[in-house]
């Protein structure tokens, strides 16, 4: 059998995708926030966003303007200055309507730069006078942190009683203290640093509780709870409050004792991905990735070693890989993902999740990775299991009962090899999905493994790893979910690339045969796995087909061997009513297509499959048997193909027929590569 295993891409070709240098740093700084900006202009607001993001004086908007900031310094585009000014011209310079609420303050760091940035003293005139009125009556509160839903309400709020506190408003202090020399603000702000800091920092962890209510909270491991973005909000914030002080002020000494004690244990923690999870002690191998936690992260760690507090070779390391896991969670067209919605403590989050301050924090990562100025290297991350990646899944459930013709209560368990029962029936529920499945960041597949053996489609709106969780109860696959659906229904054909049967000159599945699988690679370069069906044909025919998908493809290559006597062997694409059908020749590398696009999928809208062939291995061209397209194939024991989709919905940017058409050919060139 001709082996079609893909070799796992070159560290010096992954390097080539990850900017070091400033240029290229800044570049990609500016895609981000264009994009930002951009949808923001329309009236965007993120899914699963707070009520108040639309607020142009709060914080989830504030933290952006932030980050903005950083990248004006750095970009000679304008439009980052001009954007800044506007925002605070158009907001009348003032605050948040709360007096005393940290998170009404952070805009103020935007209005502190605009004043020395051409806007002068107006722009920092409403928050002169609203610490004044701070400090004229200062809070008297505790710190003890009540539940939101206390009808008593959140009063310790008055001052920075949790840690996302310590980014929104003591740098404002501190700053304001600078520009006119006055040293109550400074005063005000480190007094309430220390008493937040002796409250919710826990010196054995050097982390920051995210509030009291966390104290005694522990995660499934019995792990304390540090919330990543939370303890990100205090690290970035030491990183911009620090630089504000002088060197020897008895404020800033304790600042940067905290900031080196929290780095070190930060570099410790951080996962093989180069993301921080999102609870910060939780298990690695299970967290899934997040972006706003990591930028904020990435930022502290490159601003110390840039600012002489953190040594260089011990952290850039952590830099480079909290670096390029922030470039994988970009998106072609500049959007940020895996940044965890609003809340207060550690959530699920996803590819597709972005919120206005998770752009903040990335573009503070990207201007001080940039200040850096870090050579081409090695690439060091290693993806996780809910990175982006291929992977083979076969989910077995053990223990269950037959119910209602169905097996329940049982346990699914991932499985490497399995031979399929003889007494396995359709939709009993033995097998998540009913089948093999196997994924990569753009689209997975699935196999039936009963005498169907037809290929099915799962679309995928996210480049996460999915299939490990799909099928097993909990879920119903055939309905729209963020990563995506079942979008192709098989009938009774071949599917898409299965191998069939010729029999009466129609393209027919299998049939019934002794199963077995067994995954030959599994890692997050490509997945290859191999089924065999035995005794076919009563006892005369075996065959043995071995399926591989790489990360960065929607190509499965199919590799196939028969022995023995029967029917010809073929392979094609399901024939739904009013598709275009498309066809070539062989091009200089010896590869054809037969594929059809339409209104085909299970949502009705626009998908492209397709089958790539060597018509020298086949019996002429595609034949048309009203229910399929197929090709036949002239020696059983050498059958060499592969097959592909492209879903409107998905990440391949396949929208219309022509694009389909530039599609094809482009996966021509990639077997050809190969």
């Amino acid at each position: 059998m001709t082996s079609t295993a893909i070799a796992a891409p070159k560290p010096s070709e992954q390097t080539k995708a990850i900017p070091y240098k400033r240029a290229e740093v800044i570049a990609l700084a500016e895609k981000v926030a264009d994009y930002q900006l951009a949808t923001m202009a329309g009236g965007f607001v993120p899914l699963n966003a707070s009520g108040d993001t639309p607020h142009k004086t709060g914080w989830v908007q504030g933290a952006l303007f932030v980050g903005l900031t950083d990248l004006a310094d750095r970009s000679d585009n304008p439009i980052y200055k001009q954007t800044i000014i506007a925002r605070g011209m158009g907001n009348k310079w003032q605050l948040g309507s709360r007096t005393y609420h940290a998170d009404d303050h952070v805009i103020g760091q935007s209005y502190l730069w605009a004043s020395r940035n051409g806007a002068g003293s107006a722009a920092i005139a409403p928050l002169k006078e609203r610490f004044d009125r701070i400090l004229a009556h200062p809070p008297t509160v505790g710190l003890e942190h009540r539940d939101y839903s206390d009808p008593r309400g959140v009063d310790c709020d008055q001052r920075w009683c949790w840690s996302d506190a310590i980014f929104m408003a003591p740098a404002a202090w501190l700053e304001l203290s600078k520009l006119t020399g006055d040293l109550k603000y400074a005063d005000y702000a480190k007094r309430e640093f220390s008493a937040t800091t002796a409250y919710l920092y826990d010196k054995d962890e050097h982390l920051y509780y995210r509030d009291s209510r966390f104290f005694n909270r522990r995660g499934p491991s019995g792990e304390k709870v540090f919330w990543s973005r939370g303890d990100g909000w205090v690290h970035a914030g030491l990183a911009r409050m620090i630089p504000l002080l002088p060197e020897g002020d008895p404020g800033r000494v304790e600042m940067e004792t905290v900031f080196k004690e929290m780095s070190a244990k930060l570099i410790q923690i951080q996962k093989p991905d180069g993301y921080w999870s999102p609870s910060l002690l939780a298990d690695p191998a299970t967290s899934r990735p997040e972006s706003s936690g990591t930028g904020f992260f990435t930022y502290g760690l490159a601003w110390g070693i840039k600012a002489g507090l953190l040594d260089r070779k011990t952290y850039e390391p952590a830099v480079r890989k909290g670096w390029t896991a922030l470039t994988r969670s970009v998106h072609p067209d500049g959007k940020l993902g895996y940044v965890q919605p609003v809340g207060d403590r550690p959530e699920n989050v996803s590819y597709d999740d972005t919120q206005f301050y998770g752009v903040g924090a990335f573009l503070l990562a990207a201007t001080a990775v940039a200040d850096l100025d870090l050579k081409p290297g090695k690439d060091l991350t290693v993806p996780s299991a809910s990175a982006p990646r291929a992977q083979a899944v076969l989910n077995v459930q053990q223990g269950g009962t037959l119910k209602d013709n169905r097996l329940q209560g049982g346990t699914f368990k991932l499985m490497d090899s399995y031979a399929v029962p003889a007494d396995h029936f359709l939709h009993d529920g033995l097998m998540a999905f009913e089948g093999l499945g196997w994924e990569s960041d753009l689209i997975g597949y699935r196999i039936y493994l009963d005498e169907r053996m037809a290929i099915d489609i799962f679309g995928k709106r996210t480049p996460d790893a999915v299939l490990h969780t799909l099928g097993k109860g909990a879920d119903d696959y055939h309905d729209m979910a963020p990563w995506g659906m079942d979008i192709f229904k098989v009938g009774n054909t071949v599917g898409l690339g299965s191998v069939g049967r010729l029999r009466d000159n129609k393209a027919v599945q299998l049939g019934k045969s002794a199963i077995s699988v067994r995954v030959i690679g599994n890692d997050p370069a490509q997945a290859i796995t191999e089924v065999k069906n035995a005794d076919l044909d009563g006892g005369k025919t075996d065959l043995t087909t071995q399926f591989s998908i790489r990360s960065g493809s929607a190509l499965t290559r199919v590799s196939a061997k028969a022995t023995g006597a029967g029917d010809p062997f073929v392979t094609g694409v399901i024939k739904h009513p009013g598709v275009t059908v498309i066809t070539s020749d062989a091009d200089p590398n010896g590869w054809a297509y037969v594929a059809t696009w339409g209104k085909q999928s299970l949502v009705n809208d626009d998908l492209g499959i397709a089958v790539f062939y060597k018509p020298a291995a086949v019996t002429g061209a595609p034949s048309d048997d009203g229910a399929s397209l197929y090709v036949t194939f002239k020696d059983p024991k050498l059958m060499d193909y592969a097959f592909g989709a492209a879903w409107v919905q998905d990440r391949q940017g396949v929208g219309s027929l022509e694009d389909f058409r530039s599609w094809l050919n482009e996966r021509r060139v990639e077997l050809s590569s190969q």
